[in-house]
Formats: C-alpha cells, structure tokens, sequence
C-alpha cells in the first residue's frame, strides 16, 4: 500500500514537472515567435546583414566644345575576407557545379592582379596572425574596370571590391587657373571645382547584403537601401585651345620683359562670354604642390589693380554721352596741373601747352587733358558711370570666390581722388571688369555680363543654364560709336601704330600704365601696362585685354601691345573672324 502510495506521488510529481516544462516552452516559443520575433529577426538579420557603399562619381568639367578639362577617372580596390578564404564551388553554365581549390581560386587572382597565389596567400596569413577572425584584407588597390570585371566572373565568395575614384584633369594646366582642384575625398578647394560644386558633387548610395555563417554572401539577398547620384557636368565657355595659345603668349611677354606675372583675356562682345582667361605659370591641378600658393588662383578675377589710363575712355565716353564733349572737343593742356581744390596731376612725359582735340587727349593718354575735359562732369555723375560699367562689384560670371575691387562711394573722394579717377587711378579693378568695359563700347552701349560657366548638365540630362546677370545700358548706341572712332586713332596715329596693326582688321583701343601702391600707400615705382581693345572695329566680335605686372618700364607699353596683338591674331583664326569691309574715320588730334 505505501509503496502504491510513493509511486502515485512521484508519477504525480513527473506529471506536474513535465506540465510546467511543456507552459514555460510554449510560453517561451509564442514570445519568440509572437511577442518579440519582429525583434529577434531584426537582432538576426543585423548579425548576418552587411551594409555596402554604392558610390556616385563626381561630375566632369568640359570647356565650350565638350573637352575634358576635369573628370573623375575610377579605379577599385579589391580585397577579401582572411578568415573565409578556402575553397567554394563555381556555378557553371550547364547548371552543374565545380569546386575550386583555395590554392586555384588564389592563382586565378593573382593572373589578373599581377601577384603570386602564394604572395596573396601571404596577405591572408599575414591578416590572420594579427586577427584569427580578420574579415577584410587588401589583395591589390587601385585596379582599373577591366581588372574589375575579370575579377568578378571568377564569382569568388570571398572577394570584395571598393570603388576609388580619383580625379584627374587630362589637360593639365590648360585653364587650371579656372578649373581649380580638389583635395583629399575629393573635396573641393579652388576655382570651378568649388564654386559648381553643387552641380558637380556626386551622393554615395548604399546596399545590403546576407552572409552565411561561412561569410559567404548568400545569393539573391542584395537590397538596395539608397540610390546613388552622380554628379552633373559643368560647361564652360573656355574655348581650351585658344586658351592655350593665349597662355603660351602670356609666359613668353612675361620672360620678355621680366615681369611678375601676365593676364590676357578674351570676350565674345555679342554674348559676354569669355572665350579664354590666361595667366602666367598657371597652376596644373595635377601637381598642385608644384606651383606657388600665389599662382594656385586666378588672378584674373582675385587680383585687383589701379588700372590706369585705359580707364580715360570711360571719363571720354561719359563726357561724348552726357552731351559735354565730341571726338574734336578743344583743350589746351599743360605738362602738369594744380585745380582749383588743390588736387596736383601731370602727364608722363615734360611738355608746353598742347592744342588738344579730345582725341588727342586720348591718343597721347594726357592726364591732364582728360582731366580738365572731364571736370566738366560733377563727381556723382562721373561716380554713376564708373558703376554702370561694372566697377565695385565682382562679376558673376561662375567662379564664385572673386575680387570686386574698389571703388568708394564719391561722397568720399578726397580732392586728389576727384581727379585720379578720371584717369584709372584711386580705384582698382581686376582684368575682367576691364574687358567688361571695353565689351559694352563694342556692343552699342549694352554691357552684357561677363560669363565664365554655361550652365550645368545633370546625370538625368538637364541642363540648367548659369545666369550672369542683366544686360546694363551704360551708354547709347550713339555715344558707344563716337567712342569706338576716338579709340580706333591710337592704333592709326602713335608711336604704337606698327606693332598694333593687324591688316585688314580696323582695331580700337587704349594703352594703359599706371603706378602701383606700395606697401606705405604711396605710389612707388612698380608699373602695371595693359592695353584693352576689340576689333573689327567697324562690327566688333572680341574684346582682348593684355596685361603684364611689374615689368621694365622701358619694355612694357610695347610688349604690352605685341601681346593684345598675338592674342587678337589667334583670335582671328581660331574664331574665322571676318575682316573689316571699310576704312576707319580720322579725326585731328590737335588744333
């Protein structure tokens, strides 16, 4: 009877443990499979789920007619996972399968990276000394698409790849003024790259993938979790060859005459595009550390200088269009000059009293004769031309990060200041305002903005084209070719004349040589010559500026002008420019 008892008791007891075994199992199995499985298969997948980058490449730089300037030039890295190596088997096309030996799938690398089985054999125990369970090692960096996709039929498990892009600019330092350059990750850091980077930047995507616990990716479990973007491709209106020559003319007037350095520029009168901006010992974006931090930027559009008499042709264009002046308006002018509130000037060169048409005034470049000619004009109208011509104020014409020079408002020109603008001195300007300047002469009194980008091409294909800004109305058609006449003397009737001179091609134009400040704010003896013309001048097409810093005096004026000359001449043929079909106008320069 007790042993009937004890028995009872323990089958009671089996009973009862085994209930409880079979609620905190099935309790266990809804949890996992019910209650908490959206975050148990999360935890699982997280575990075995491998993001992978996707990557955009960063967009070209093209010049007027489509040639590279910067482009992206992608290369891959390949690697693999060290503690996965081994052997695998490779689907093949009759839907069977091979294994392939680790030693053979090693070889088959090394055929097209170049190595050894036994030198990648090397990299993967090398890996494994430092990590028993490495999961990445580079077999070879840097390879190019050919390699890449040699690699990827050989559908090794174990084998990764990694874009790496790099940038390179296949016309080296042709416009590398301009274009700029990037830094480390393609970050850019100068001209073009930085100011269009919006355009040009590309955005990264990524994808997932399933391992086993072998590591190997699982078939068909590739996600993709964010697209990539490639960057647009910016168009500029450079024409690469033409700014070529004109930078090759450039470094050859600068070793010529000694100069610290040259700027030519070229702009297309009907558009105000422009067609090249050349400067001496241009940066190449390949090799940036072999340039001068000075010489890294444009000049161009950061280095601002007093311009000089090249500027008398806003005072005579402003006098000929506010009714005060003609091409034979009379002036006597002295070798040097007090005004009345005080403000001393004198020209370049000793001389009596002179007889002065305004056209002299302008073929001689006489300070004072333009001076006296254009007190006739109160300051703030003088003041309001100087601006309608651009001056103060940058451009924006695409390269963002540019001078606007300096002009002070005329409520704050002191008495020699009221004078010195009249003649290019007491404000500053960079080249291109320069040639935007002579651009609106040309272009019957409408300046048109000076543009250095088209516009932006993106990966889908639209083109958003760059806005430079609105059309001025500086001066009227009239007054614009009254002014061309009076330039279109220097080259006819000064000591200039010959090196000028392109035949069949009527020119206008000014010299220009004006004394810089030095570091105490007084003018020293350093000189910057320009010469800013455009031609035919009878149905103007280009406006060219040349200028040349800090050369011997004695050489630059002429030097100068065998510039603006080479560069117009390569203008010609590369644009096929027309010549003119009739004889300029003369006009007396004396009386």
């Amino acid at each position: 009877m007790r042993r009937s008892r004890v028995s009872r008791l323990r089958s009671t007891l089996t009973f009862a443990f085994l209930s409880l075994f079979v609620v905190v199992f099935v309790f266990k199995l809804a949890d996992i499979q019910v209650v908490n499985a959206d975050e148990l298969t999360e935890t699982a997948l997280d575990k075995r789920s491998v993001p992978i980058p996707t990557y955009g490449i960063r967009g070209d730089i093209v010049d007027e007619k489509g040639v590279l300037l910067a482009t992206t030039d992608v290369r891959y890295d390949v690697q693999l996972s060290p503690k996965n190596v081994g052997s695998f088997h490779r689907a093949l096309d009759t839907n069977q399968t091979k294994e392939v030996s680790k030693a053979e799938a090693l070889a088959e690398i090394g055929a097209i990276t170049g190595q050894s089985g036994e030198e990648i054999q090397k990299i993967v125990d090398d890996a494994l000394a430092i990590n028993p369970k490495s999961d990445f090692a580079y077999v070879k960096r840097s390879v190019d698409l050919a390699a890449l996709n040699a690699l990827k039929d050989l559908s090794i498990p174990w084998l990764t790849f990694d874009q790496n892009p790099s940038r390179t600019y296949p016309n080296g330092a042709i416009a590398g003024n301009l274009v700029g350059f990037v830094g480390d990750d393609n970050v850019p850091l100068a001209g073009v790259e930085l100011s269009q980077d919006a355009c040009l930047a590309d955005q990264n995507g990524e994808e997932t993938i399933e391992r086993g616990a072998d590591g190997v990716t699982i078939p068909g479990t590739t996600v993709k979790v964010k697209d990539k973007v490639d960057g647009g491709t910016v168009k500029l209106t450079i024409d690469s060859d033409l700014q070529w020559q004109a930078q090759q003319i450039v470094n050859r007037q600068v070793e010529t005459t000694g100069a610290r350095w040259g700027l030519a520029t070229v702009q297309e009168v009907s558009t105000g595009k422009m067609r090249a901006i050349a400067e001496s010992n241009t940066v190449d974006p390949n090799d940036v550390d072999a340039s001068a931090a000075e010489d890294r930027n444009s000049k161009a559009y950061l280095w601002p200088f007093e311009p000089g008499s090249t500027y008398k042709t806003i005072t005579a264009a402003a006098l000929i269009d506010q009714g005060l002046a003609t091409p034979t308006t009379q002036v006597i002018a002295p070798g040097s000059y007090e005004a009345p509130n005080g403000a001393r000037f004198a020209d370049s060169w000793s001389h009596g009293p002179i007889q002065y048409t305004l056209t002299g005034v302008m073929v001689d470049s006489s300070n004072v004769g333009i001076s006296l000619l254009g007190a006739n004009m109160t300051a703030e109208t003088r003041y309001s031309y100087l601006k309608k011509f651009g001056l103060g104020e940058p451009t924006n014409s695409g390269l963002g990060d540019e001078s606007g020079g300096q002009l002070r408002p005329w409520e704050e020109w002191d008495y020699q200041t009221t004078y010195n603008t009249m003649f290019g001195q007491g404000l500053s300007s960079t080249v291109i305002q320069t040639s935007d300047i002579y651009q609106a002469l040309a272009n019957g009194g409408t300046r048109l903005p000076a543009q250095l980008v088209e516009g932006c091409e993106s990966a889908d294909g639209t083109f958003t084209a760059h806005d430079p800004g609105e059309p001025v109305q500086v001066v009227s058609p009239e007054t614009a070719k009254t002014t061309t006449s009076i330039l279109e003397m220097l080259p006819q009737d000064s000591w200039l004349t010959d090196r000028i001179a392109i035949p069949g091609y009527r020119i206008a134009g000014k010299t220009g040589t004006a004394e810089q400040v030095d570091e105490t704010g007084s003018y020293g003896d350093t000189y910057v010559n320009s010469f800013a013309g455009y031609f035919p001048a009878d149905d103007p097409k280009y406006v060219v500026v040349f200028v040349l810093g800090h050369p011997e005096v004695q050489m630059g004026a002429p030097e100068t002008v065998n510039g603006f000359r080479d560069v117009a001449q390569a203008t010609i043929k590369t644009y096929a420019v027309p010549p003119s079909t009739t004889p300029a106008e003369t006009i007396p320069k004396n009386f």
